[in-house]
């Protein structure tokens, strides 16, 4: 076992000269993750975050279950997690909280998140007003005569 220890230690340091920048990091970050569970006895943890709530993994075989998912289905990997009841049942995720979420049609989220909807227009109104009283403030201090701070 503490020949096992060693190696990972050093396999969580090094990378490969032809992996790119991004490979190199997420490599030495999983294998500082293995490192912290065989040398520490710290189980492994992921959140995975969605608009139905969270799904909380605890175990190695589930997060690399999750990584090869995320990395097959890439984008339609939530909607998936939502819709698909084998996906539900590996990660042990609950239907009907996951199915209860997915409540608006196409037409009223084209309607509510839209650039040209209600609440869209009212944050750009309120980004401007906010950065023509900025600008005013800091013109107001450029061209004041000190009289009057």
């Amino acid at each position: 076992m503490d020949e096992v220890k060693q190696r990972v230690a050093e396999l969580s340091v090094e990378s490969g000269k032809h992996m790119s920048k991004k490979a190199k990091k997420e490599q030495r970050a999983t294998f500082r993750d293995f490192m912290s569970t065989i040398v520490e006895d710290e189980a492994p943890c992921e959140i995975v975050a969605f608009r139905g709530g969270q799904l909380t993994l605890k175990n190695w075989k589930e997060i690399i279950q999750l990584n090869f998912i995320r990395h097959c289905l890439q984008a339609g990997f939530q909607v998936q997690l939502m819709t698909n009841s084998t996906l539900q049942l590996i990660f042990g995720a609950d239907s009907e909280v996951l199915q209860a979420k997915v409540s608006l049609s196409q037409a009223e989220k084209r309607h509510y998140l839209s650039k040209s909807s209600e609440a869209s227009k009212q944050a750009y109104n309120e980004r401007n007003k906010v950065r023509k009283s900025r600008i005013h403030a800091q013109n107001y201090f450029i061209h004041a005569d000190g009289e009057d701070i």
